[in-house]
């Protein structure tokens, strides 16, 4: 199996993790176009402070600067909303056979495209033919072992319920502090921020702490997270009275082991890098199964096809580098947010335009 991974340089929570799976899965075998430099450890990495993801280089891939990869079995647009100009069939060397193509979309919108298929949405909030449930995953090595002897405070520090803090910002600058933090906690709290699915889900998971997700059981089904073993708490108070049932005068019941052990046992068979990235490629499989190839396109004038997936590369360089600016400069940051993004129609634009978010 030989696979074209079309990446973008933007960050991309469901991109990027699964880069990291199919990478550990596939080794040489899956080859990312562009490059991602930051995913090698070359650019900075300061969305979510560069944690989980971006916090360890993937290995790299013996490729030649300008070649392009033959044979290819299988194209993923890991980002496809965002990747629409490009187009694969300047990409691949194939001379008879077509790759199959599949489409992922990881936004935190519900809009889906009406054209391409397989189509994996993570913010899925309804069944639609030709479309599958996908979602974010945690890097296999993030995964600790389980230590309830080590717990020692009810909730990780770093929470944004408002219910519980008005400080509801980063608390760590070290990925350790953050996940030592979430493991020594009996209850991660969790919640729907821009999309029901979020990373915080999975590195909660990861350290290890027991999943509360404020609303969970209003999530439609079919979208990320899928877990039947989360806990969901209406308020601050439904909260503490489940907390106070599970875990007695600082000891865990063996309630809260079962539930802690079944949320583990899930991550593992679904939820790290690794098994998201099988995961998909079962679910491909089966897609496809009984499905004859098709024969390889030729598309008309080459040259401008691949003029325009280097102009969108240049377009999303400079976006990166953009944002990347403005957050790793605090006066930048503040004005960016307290003055630019307020005035009338610039929000649109950023969110309508340059990031491809769209309102449903």
């Amino acid at each position: 199996m030989k696979i074209l991974f079309i990446t973008a340089p933007m960050y991309d929570y469901l991109q990027d993790s699964l880069l990291v799976g199919f990478r550990d899965v596939f080794g040489a075998d899956c080859v990312d176009w562009p490059r991602k430099a930051m995913m090698y450890g070359e650019f900075p990495s300061v969305y979510g402070r560069g944690f989980t993801v971006w916090s360890q280089p993937i290995p790299d891939v013996p490729r030649a600067a300008r070649a392009l990869p033959a044979d290819v079995d299988l194209v993923i647009y890991s980002s496809y909303r965002r990747q629409m100009p490009i187009d694969w069939r300047v990409l691949v060397r194939n001379r008879d056979k077509a790759p199959r193509v599949v489409y992922l979309d990881g936004y935190d919108d519900p809009f889906i495209e009406p054209g391409p298929r397989p189509y994996f949405k993570r913010e899925l909030m309804a069944p639609a033919p030709g479309v599958l449930p996908t979602g974010f995953c945690v890097p296999d090595r993030l995964v600790r072992p389980l230590d309830v002897a080590g717990k020692t405070q009810l909730h990780q520090t770093h929470v944004q319920d408002a219910e519980f803090t008005s400080e509801t910002g980063y608390k760590f600058t070290e990925e350790k502090d953050y996940y030592d933090d979430l493991a020594r906690s009996f209850f991660g709290l969790t919640m729907r921020k821009g999309g029901w699915d979020c990373m915080r889900h999975y590195e909660i998971l990861a350290a290890g702490a027991l999943v509360m997700f404020k609303h969970y059981d209003q999530k439609p089904a079919t979208c990320a997270p899928q877990c039947p073993h989360f806990l969901s708490y209406t308020d601050k108070q439904d909260f503490l009275a489940q907390a106070n049932r599970l875990v007695v005068n600082g000891r865990p019941t063996e309630e809260y082991r079962r539930i802690l052990q079944a949320q583990r046992d899930w991550l593992l068979a679904n939820a790290t890098a690794t098994a998201r990235a099988r995961q998909l490629m079962g679910q491909i499989e089966e897609y496809f199964a009984g499905k004859p190839a098709e024969p390889m396109p030729r598309p008309a004038c080459p040259w401008l096809r691949r003029c325009r997936n280097h102009a969108f590369l240049f377009k999303e360089t400079c976006l990166l580098r953009a944002i990347t600016f403005v957050k790793q400069n605090r006066l930048v940051d503040w004005a960016y947010y307290q003055v630019i993004r307020k005035i009338p129609g610039v929000p649109r634009f950023i969110s309508r335009v340059l990031l491809r978010e769209k309102v449903v």
